[in-house]
């Protein structure tokens, strides 16, 4: 509607992002390395940025250890029936040698398989060299306070054990909260068992502060509740309003929330028993790619948000205002975190492409699901609807601007 230089930067007061999404935040708000006029990143750049980038951040080794998928082991699972073959097949009467005798290969044999559990249960899957040099080469020295407009990215410090939110406003007030931004996108995709934690302190006149932080999903796996906490107390809006809802005002908000997927609709885990213990919350979907107990504490978090939002936007006269696109209809192997085959990244492109055909969804509060709103109105027709309106009030603040 704008043309070709339109960023989203121009249009949003605040941006907020959780994990990947941290990271898409920091690049929609810096201008992009590549661009001639240092503009930030185009939707189209970013895109561009997880086909180049991913396989350079979780790189898919040739192993005969298959990544996990839908009918797929994991890497845990492999690990120890392997440990346990190599066990079952071990020979205890071999010609010339007496009874409980092992030869030096086969104990090497033993030895590598536990070697490979205790790597799988010890430490991340991968190390977090690559993305921070990433990182580096897209944003550079850049800190929080420089961003091009207000952002919001969470994180979850484990020492404190309390969520950490990197704003760009409290950074322009606190040489303290001013971390590098290099620093907040590794903290913030610092993701449990794939990444290890991100430990790092900022400084100022006086003072020091230390970071020992995982992944932003830990807290806010949907942060856009925080997001319109942060906007209002800036803006002095009253959004939650009186007992009788009748002072409560989302006019003044254009809130767009986007997710990343779940697998929700195709995940059913087996409850045979209400006796739950650490193998069932831990371990009974292991081969499956999923932990049940991360699923329901990061999964809750994100359908409670989405749910608010929608009924206290649908309980005034703004409902337009409040858009959020997601999908739950994902397989385990498209929602993998780590998958970066071209194959996987293509896929979720076309996913994503064919969710703008879909209609608007919202929870459906008694089953949790994704329903349609209005099976009229696609995702691609209620993102122009919304984006007229945000080219509208842009317009409308450069007029008052060029009038004072």
């Amino acid at each position: 509607m704008d043309g070709s230089e339109a960023r989203i930067a121009d249009y949003f007061d605040f941006i907020a992002g959780t994990s990947t999404g941290g990271l898409v935040t920091t690049l929609l708000s810096c201008p992009d390395p590549q661009d001639p006029q240092n503009r930030p990143y185009s939707g189209e750049n970013l895109i561009k940025f997880y086909h180049e980038e991913s396989p350079k951040i979780f790189p898919q080794k040739p192993s005969k250890i298959i990544p996990y998928g839908a009918d797929q082991p994991s890497r845990a699972d492999i690990a120890a029936k392997e440990l346990v073959k190599a066990i079952m097949e071990e020979e205890y009467h071999d010609e010339g040698r007496s009874a409980g005798l092992r030869s030096f290969p086969d104990l090497m044999k033993w030895v590598q398989k536990i070697v490979e559990l205790l790597k799988f249960l010890l430490y991340p899957k991968y190390k977090n060299e690559k993305l921070k040099e990433v990182i580096e080469a897209k944003i550079g020295k850049r800190k929080l306070r420089q961003t091009l407009t207000n952002v919001l990215i969470t994180s979850f410090d484990v020492k404190l054990g309390q969520p950490k939110v990197f704003s760009s406003l409290k950074a322009s007030r606190d040489d303290l909260e001013d971390a590098s931004l290099v620093d907040v996108c590794l903290s913030t995709s610092a993701a449990p068992l794939y990444l290890p934690l991100h430990v790092f302190e900022t400084t100022s006149a006086n003072r020091t502060e230390n970071f020992n932080m995982t992944d932003g999903g830990v807290a806010a796996n949907n942060p856009t509740l925080l997001a319109i906490t942060e906007a209002s107390k800036e803006r002095n809006l009253d959004i939650i309003g009186k007992a009788d809802d009748k002072s409560k005002d989302c006019s003044n908000l254009l809130v767009l929330s986007l997710g990343t997927g779940s697998t929700k609709r195709y995940t059913h885990m087996n409850v045979t028993s209400s006796d739950w213990g650490p193998f069932e919350w831990l371990l009974q979907e292991l081969g499956h790619g999923s932990i049940p107990i991360v699923n329901v504490l990061m999964g809750a978090n994100d359908a409670m948000v989405d749910m608010y939002l929608s009924g206290l936007f649908q309980s005034t006269s703004s409902k337009s205002n409040y858009l959020r696109i997601q999908t739950d209809s994902l397989t385990n192997a498209e929602a993998g975190m780590d998958d970066s085959s071209k194959k996987n990244l293509d896929n979720l492109e076309k996913i994503g492409n064919e969710l703008l055909t879909k209609p608007v969804c919202a929870v459906k509060l008694e089953t949790g699901l994704l329903e349609p709103i209005d099976e009229k109105v696609t995702n691609a027709e209620a993102l122009t609807d919304f984006a007229s309106k945000l080219v509208a009030e842009r317009r409308r603040r450069r007029q008052a601007q060029c009038s004072t």
